[in-house]
């Protein structure tokens, strides 16, 4: 038999004493563990090298071989990479689950009183009840601020949070300042400046939610990551309600019936979403409390 299955000499290979390989049949090209492509495809047809192959000549693999062995060790280096950066994410984790924790319970009481005052400002309450619209703004502004401020005091854990808290609390200011121009009236305020907040606010909401949603996901990817694809798929979600609402208002302008369905059926996404970012955030901090427990 060859010294190796695809006709290379080990003695000519430069990269066998970087990756310290004892040979193509005993190393890459072994059954188990093996890490070359060629080697199992000689096996699985049969042969015992490239050469009494027919497909030799045409062979895309066989025509990369001497690249092969700096592409294995590049995979390795990139894995060991890969691996060193996780141990380190555990090791900061360890030291900051205590603060993450309760710091993640509270988020979890926010959402629910945020989420009340989001139903009872809808622009489809607001018309039977503007004075539980008020309220509803004011209960979100509050929850707003506070939500912002927790996220701020997780940025030494991921430094996604710090924009998030940021943009959570540029929609609270937004939403204070136009409460007090007279809530976006165009008969009270410039309706420019109105206008111009609104739209601010929604970017800077959108943009927060995806900044939370992956932070959580990638602080929980040491630990869970099945969990951490949820926070990466809400997003999605939440993005699709957001345009659902947007797209309500274009709709009612140009019929009116279908565009209250669209409103309806947006206002129950974002209600679905809501609570499954309440139960994400029971779950991310149950998660982090196990762990916590684990590593003590």
């Amino acid at each position: 038999m060859a010294e190796t299955y695809c006709g290379k000499t080990c003695g000519s290979c430069p990269q066998r004493e970087t990756m310290n390989c004892p040979g193509c049949k005993a190393g890459p090209g072994a059954v188990w563990p093996g890490e070359c492509e060629l080697a199992k495809c000689c096996r699985d047809k049969g042969h015992e090298t490239c050469g009494t192959c027919t497909q030799q000549k045409v062979c895309g693999m066989w025509s990369r071989r001497e690249e092969m062995p700096a592409r294995r060790r590049e995979r390795r280096e990139f894995e060991a990479r890969k691996l060193a950066d996780q141990e380190a994410r555990k090791r900061a984790l360890a030291e900051t689950t205590a603060s993450l924790v309760w710091r993640l319970d509270a988020l979890l009481w926010l959402v629910v009183p945020g989420t009340i005052a989001g139903l009872m400002s809808d622009e489809a309450l607001s018309a039977h009840w503007p004075d539980l619209a008020s309220l509803g703004e004011i209960l979100g502004i509050l929850c707003s601020v506070v939500y912002g401020l927790l996220l701020l005091s997780l940025a030494k854990v991921n430094g996604g949070y710090r924009a998030a808290g940021a943009c959570t609390l540029f929609v609270a200011v937004a939403g204070i300042i136009i409460q007090s121009l007279g809530g976006g009236d165009p008969r009270n305020v410039e309706r420019g400046i109105a206008l111009i907040l609104t739209l601010l606010a929604g970017v800077a909401a959108l943009v927060g939610e995806y900044t939370e949603c992956t932070s959580h996901a990638e602080v929980l990817e040491p630990v869970d990551l099945e969990l951490s694809g949820k926070w990466r798929r809400l997003w999605k979600w939440y993005i699709g309600t957001y345009l659902g609402s947007v797209g309500s208002i274009v709709v009612v302008m140009i019929f009116g019936p279908l565009g209250l369905l669209v409103m309806t059926a947006s206002t129950v996404g974002s209600l679905v979403v809501a609570i499954l970012k309440l139960v994400y955030l029971w779950r991310t901090a149950r998660t982090f409390r196990e762990y916590e427990e684990m590593e003590a």
